[in-house]
């Protein structure tokens, strides 16, 4: 391969790692402040893992994707982008147990949520045993505290398996909470043993055409404004220079460049940004724990209408491998047709599960073995089935699981290059806003105010964090 090396006025182009909800965003602010930018993205379409993939006549997400509303400026910018295409669902959830489907809301089916009275009996006195034993000793594991909560039968009906699946750790190898009260009321336990979502949203949203559209409409702004994209692109190195600026090596193809940008704006996890910067003797370990997890997305579509109403079924079932079930015809939009049905089983797997490696063909029996014998199917109606397999990818990621020692350290070591701003956050939202408050730093010039308002250490949930 040939490397070009060009030289490059400083302030001129800045560099963005990624075409995904962080670095469009950045992107974004930074063309509004009429500064030139370059977006470079390894794939061949805009949005990372919230792109959305067309299947037959389905449009469909990668996974389930739950659009949170924590910071008014993002909810402003995602409702301006697509107007009444950003549209409420009923946001319905339900647990998979015994071939039944519970509801982890109230609303539904009443405060049983479709249990049989066996059950409901069953609970009460796992519920009762829970308080007394919760109330003779402190809890050991995650498991003993949330059996103590709310009892080993209700814990597995609504909870334990699914979170098992989900982050490839059992509750019993699992330390309990360091921020338990056992004043917490029963009524706040059993809500936080389920999947909600933050306890304050309202309304939860949708692109009518998945999540894919909001970040293809993003990107298509950013275009309109004269921001350049190029995709199938990669950095593979990144220099600190003495001036302040930073020399990337990047892959378009055959052809392998040189330049100097005054800043960088990186969307990948931080392990891989590490990596991409000259190794120092006292470097932190660079170890990605996305590394080691996968997810196997098996998509099933079928003719009529969907066998339930919800937007996802999370499977707390153990005899069951797949982890949650979404069905996109729930979310309201027009991903999937009149009396069609498009479902996508998930598969939260260590990255040596050998399903992850199998053939697509087992794959996809395993699927409809499952979901035809829960009743969710019939397998008479399906027209068509994909799979799409993604390896490093950690689908528990969320803001607890990034505060390791690890990490703590890589952030702050990233501090000693203030050319380089991390915008990696879980969550679209999260991440959008880091982009934009990357944007507004270099905007301004004050990199500080970057570093005390979108510190990944610290949780941003309450909507007033500057931007």
């Amino acid at each position: 391969m040939n490397v070009a090396q060009t030289s490059l006025p400083q302030m001129d182009e800045i560099l963005i790692i990624g075409a995904g909800p962080s670095g469009l965003a950045a992107a974004l602010a930074l063309r509004d402040a009429g500064l030139p930018v370059r977006v470079v993205e390894r794939g061949d379409r805009a949005g990372g893992l919230m792109r959305s993939p067309r299947f037959d006549d389905c449009i469909v997400d990668l996974g389930r994707k739950e659009l949170y509303a924590r910071f008014p400026q993002v909810d402003a910018l995602w409702n301006d982008l697509l107007g009444d295409e950003y549209r409420p669902y009923p946001h319905r959830v339900g647990s998979l147990f015994g071939g039944r489907i519970i509801e982890m809301s109230g609303r539904y089916r009443g405060p049983a949520r479709g249990m049989p009275p066996a059950w409901l009996v069953r609970g009460g006195i796992g519920l009762a045993a829970g308080w007394t034993q919760a109330a003779l000793r402190s809890p050991r594991t995650y498991e003993e505290h949330w059996h103590g909560r709310v009892g080993p039968h209700f814990a597995r009906v609504l909870a334990q398996g699914y979170w098992e699946k989900f982050r490839g750790q059992g509750w019993a190898d699992m330390p309990p909470p360091v921020d338990a009260s056992r004043r917490m009321a029963a009524a706040q336990a059993l809500r936080m043993a389920r999947r909600g979502g933050m306890a304050g949203q309202k309304v939860w949203r949708h692109p009518l055409r998945g999540t894919g559209q909001l970040f293809e409409a993003l990107a298509a702004r950013v275009t309109a404004r004269g921001g350049r994209i190029d995709y199938g692109a990669e950095v593979l190195a990144l220099v600190p220079e003495p001036d302040g600026g930073v020399t990337a090596t990047i892959r378009q193809g055959r052809a392998v460049t040189m330049q100097s940008y005054p800043n960088v704006i990186s969307g990948l996890a931080v392990e891989r940004l590490w990596s991409l910067l000259p190794v120092h003797a006292d470097a932190a370990p660079v170890a990605d724990p996305s590394a080691q997890r996968a997810v196997l997305l098996v998509y099933l579509l079928l003719d009529g209408p969907p066998a339930f109403p919800h937007a996802w079924l999370e499977v707390n079932d153990t005899k069951l491998k797949a982890g949650r079930v979404v069905n996109y015809a729930a979310f309201g939009g027009d991903m999937v047709p009149q009396r069609r049905t498009a479902l996508c089983v998930e598969f939260f797997l260590a990255g040596n599960d050998p399903l992850f490696d199998a053939s697509e063909d087992a794959q996809i029996a395993l699927a409809m073995t499952e979901t035809a014998g829960a009743g969710l199917i019939d397998r008479s109606n399906l027209t068509g089935a994909y799979v799409l397999r993604l390896d490093r990818t950690n689908a528990a990621a969320s803001w607890r699981e990034q505060q390791t020692s690890t990490r703590t350290r890589l952030f702050e070591k990233l501090r000693d290059v203030p050319a380089i701003y991390h915008v990696n956050r879980p969550g679209a939202d999260w991440a959008t806003l880091a982009g934009m408050q990357a944007a507004r730093s270099i905007i301004v010039g004050d990199r500080d105010t970057f570093d005390r308002d979108a510190d990944p250490t610290r949780r941003q949930e309450d909507g007033s964090t500057a931007a």
